[in-house]
């Protein structure tokens, strides 16, 4: 029979790649990743297996052939079978005999019936990280696998890999949207409400649409008698004698013991009583201690997600913000009915300081030949300044730097709500100026307010030696040419997101750059640093001290600035955020 399996040329890479791109969701992805699989070798089937990094094996995600619906969320543990070697080394693995290679994994064979004869798997990585492996199985018309099948799945695994991890991150972060947002809507919600009994009840209701849960309840302690008991639930009720809680065993006992929370994915914690469990969709739960200054006041619990799937660690990371924020105003609130005071402003800095500190990212010192310094110093409890980094691929990078309006908790929602916003646009359009425009029309179409964020987005080619800027209102930056010696002002036309106009619109600027430039991003709390005479440091002073130092080290350089503006500020407070970006460009 002749060989009818095909190459992969640039022709189809370049078409493969474009189909890949234009895929809206994760599973339309992988099923596109799948049939290319399978028309490249010309098997009998192919797999996709994605790796769980919580539990550190591979779960089966989308195949093709073979029987896909058995094979579905079947796991491979790590240096188990073919494909968990394949996990483990970070090599490719070629077996023609699988009869007889002690390797193969049959447990999965037979739990779905199936025989191996030969097969091919490869590892998927992206930007150093490992997303999974690719398994092309039983060759329809030839008797073995070669070098050459190797290779087309090598190249197969690299563009599915960066497809897949990009995917991820969109998806990551629409997910972290959806939680800003429903934190967003929680705390605008309750802080219009005084009065104790009604703000438990409108907690418990918004706690139940943001977890997606069908089952919640709250246990306190009484001041009384000191038993504890079922102070609130929705989804499930309790009367007399059985609304005391034991606290002798089962997960009260174990939160109150320990202080900490549980999480159970989907899997009970040793020695650990669940009882009723016949009236659970699952063994998801989350239980978390609700505390003050000196012990623990209540517990708080969810369970029985609508969808029937576990709860996630993000969900207990959401849940414990909101159990922040529910802990100081429900104690505010409780003090409110004896002493008729509220201290709504010191509760606004903490949460808003807790978000912040959840979201900002790790930015690399050195990063595809780049190098890279960053300085962030928020002026009080919050800021309004961030900052952030979207891989494109391995030669090209956005960098984006912000300033929102406003302070306190609303302007610290309104700056995670925006990035998560700017991130996701620029991680989806190619064009600077595009991925600013569209996150200005989906701020306005998701949030109304008198808010606005200046931006400045620098996505830079290393392949090409470009940059490429995208200004919305946010102030001039520079770029320093080494071989010139020259200090040149970046800007671009573009109004502030936010800004509600119909015809609202941002230029791109494109420049091309040499080995050893330097950029350098900032907001304007470096340029409007005071001093004594109430005198800004200005922009003026700012570049001369660029110019100066500019074939520094870059640590050498964030030193500078920061002694030279501490210097000029002298014993006033800092009365805005301090943040900078310097990048050596290469």
């Amino acid at each position: 029979m002749a060989n009818s399996k095909q190459k992969l040329d640039p022709d189809k890479i370049f078409k493969l790649t474009s189909r890949i791109n234009s895929t809206e969701s994760l599973d339309s992805l992988l099923d596109t990743i799948m049939d290319t699989a399978r028309d490249l070798l010309n098997v009998e089937g192919a797999s996709l297996l994605l790796y769980d990094r919580e539990r550190s094996d591979l779960v089966f995600c989308h195949s093709r052939g073979l029987k896909s619906e058995s094979l579905q969320n079947l796991r491979v543990p790590k240096g188990k079978g073919i494909a968990g070697t394949v996990l483990e080394t970070l090599k490719p693995i070629i077996v023609n005999d699988a009869n007889n290679d002690p390797r193969i994994y049959r447990v999965i064979d037979e739990s779905i019936g199936f025989v191996t004869k030969n097969l091919v798997c490869v590892p998927m990585i992206a930007q150093g990280e490992i997303q999974g492996v690719l398994e092309a199985v039983n060759t329809l018309d030839r008797e073995q696998f070669d070098d050459e099948d190797l290779n087309t799945f090598l190249n197969l695994s690299e563009i599915a890999a960066i497809a897949i991890r990009n995917r991820l991150l969109i998806e990551d972060l629409q997910a972290r949207l959806d939680d800003i947002r429903n934190l967003l809507y929680i705390v605008q919600t309750l802080s219009t409400i005084t009065e104790l009994g009604t703000f438990i009840h409108t907690t418990f209701r918004l706690i139940i649409h943001a977890m997606k849960c069908e089952r919640i309840s709250l246990v306190l302690k009484s001041q009384k008698t000191g038993h504890w008991f079922l102070a609130k639930s929705i989804g499930f009720q309790l009367k007399g004698k059985k609304r005391l809680i034991d606290i002798s065993r089962g997960v009260i006992s174990r939160v109150l013991k320990t202080g900490q929370p549980i999480f159970s994915e989907n899997k009970l914690p040793d020695n650990l009583i669940f009882p009723r469990r016949n009236i659970y969709r699952n063994d998801s739960f989350i239980s978390i201690p609700i505390k003050n200054e000196f012990d623990i006041e209540g517990v708080l619990s969810i369970s029985n997600r609508k969808d029937g799937k576990p709860f996630s660690k993000n969900d207990l990371d959401i849940l414990i913000l909101i159990l922040h924020y529910f802990r100081e105003t429900y104690n505010s609130l409780r003090s409110r009915e004896r002493k008729q005071k509220l201290d709504s402003f010191k509760r606004d800095l903490e949460i808003a300081g807790k978000i912040q500190k959840y979201s900002l990212p790790k930015i690399p010192e050195l990063l595809g030949g780049l190098e890279i310094i960053k300085t962030y110093l928020p002026s009080k409890e919050v800021g309004g300044d961030f900052y952030d980094l979207i891989y494109h691929s391995e030669f090209e990078f956005s960098f984006i730097i912000a300033d929102v309006s406003g302070k306190g908790i609303s302007a610290a929602l309104f700056m995670e709500f925006s990035k998560n916003i700017i991130s996701d646009e620029v991680a989806r359009f190619s064009s600077p100026s595009r991925a600013l425009m569209n996150s200005n029309t989906i701020i306005q179409e998701k949030f109304y307010s008198m808010m606005y964020v200046e931006v400045m987005l620098a996505k830079i080619n290393t392949r090409t030696k470009t940059l490429t800027i995208a200004s919305a209102g946010h102030h001039r930056q520079f770029l320093y040419r080494t071989s010139s010696d020259q200090l040149f002002i970046l800007k671009s036309k573009g109004l502030p997101l936010g800004t509600r106009l119909q015809n609202f619109e941002i230029d791109e600027l494109e420049i091309s750059y040499e080995d050893g430039d330097l950029l350098f991003l900032y907001t304007d709390g470096i340029t409007e640093t005071r001093n004594q005479d109430k005198e800004f440091f200005g922009e003026e002073r700012l570049s001369k001290l660029i110019r100066n130092h500019a074939k520094d080290p870059l640590p050498r350089i964030k030193t500078i600035i920061k002694k030279a503006t501490d210097a000029f500020r002298g014993n006033r407070e800092l009365e805005d955020d301090f943040t900078f970006i310097l990048i050596r460009l290469h």
